[in-house]
């Protein structure tokens, strides 16, 4: 699992506890077989910023290598209003909040974040897989009642306002144990059955608490890479090249 969270601020975002969960997996968000544009994941040496740059802002990501063991990951600045940012949640994948804007050179106004030296296997891999597939963006189709990966092994976290929402559905009990529990630092936290599946998703995949889910259920994006991470860990569904030994 890779620690997520949302983002505030202009120039520096950073986490708030006002929208996510802090681990990957979130939530079933029912829709049958919908198609999202995803970004596609490219590297690139600091020699070919400006290559880089162009293939951000016709809509993909790009890895750019500083050094051997150093690089920062550019995207689109994430629009305000939108918490399920293809590229906010490429940082979060990542165990990150924080992101800068490119004030000046090829970057300008592109968002980009320093990919921590443990999660470089995570954007060589995101390349990998992406090498087969043409262009900056690729259309695919995820039935999410056939999927729920995101539903399994995760840790939502549950936020004042979903605690009110559980109230005021006549649910209160879900903030409690045997639905929740408190993590020693004082979040409370839905539990997971012993499989370490969701505890209220159904075996029909979708969402038992639909009507009053949490935030991070009802915001996680599908075709996120937190989305494709939990697809490939839970069922082994790659959306592009697979991982062998020998890449």
């Amino acid at each position: 699992m890779r620690l997520i969270g949302p983002a505030v601020r202009e120039d520096v975002r950073e986490a708030t506890p006002q929208s996510h969960a802090l681990l990957v997996g979130i939530g079933v968000i029912i829709m049958a077989a919908s198609a999202v544009y995803r970004p596609i994941v490219r590297s690139f040496d600091i020699k070919f910023v400006r290559e880089a740059a162009a293939h951000v802002r016709a809509g993909g990501h790009a890895v750019v290598w500083e050094k051997k063991n150093r690089a920062v990951l550019v995207f689109e600045k994430p629009a305000d209003d939108n918490p399920a940012d293809f590229g906010l949640w490429a940082v979060y994948d990542m165990g990150k909040s924080r992101f800068k804007l490119a004030t000046s050179g090829a970057l300008k106004g592109l968002a980009t974040t320093l990919v921590p030296r443990d999660c470089l296997w995570i954007v060589k891999r995101r390349a990998e897989r992406d090498s087969i597939h043409p262009g900056s963006t690729r259309k695919m189709a995820i039935d999410c009642t056939k999927c729920a990966a995101c539903c399994h092994d995760n840790e939502v976290v549950l936020l004042e306002e979903d605690i009110e929402r559980f109230k005021n559905g006549g649910r209160a009990e879900l903030a409690k144990p045997p639905y929740a529990k408190r993590h020693k630092d004082g979040r409370i936290i839905l539990t997971l059955l012993p499989n370490k599946r969701c505890r209220h998703l159904q075996r029909s995949n979708r969402c038992g608490i639909y009507e009053v889910r949490p935030n991070p259920c009802s915001e996680f994006p599908m075709g996120s890479e937190c989305c494709l991470y939990a697809r490939e860990d839970v069922l082994n569904l790659h959306d592009g090249l697979v991982p062998t030994d020998s890449n």
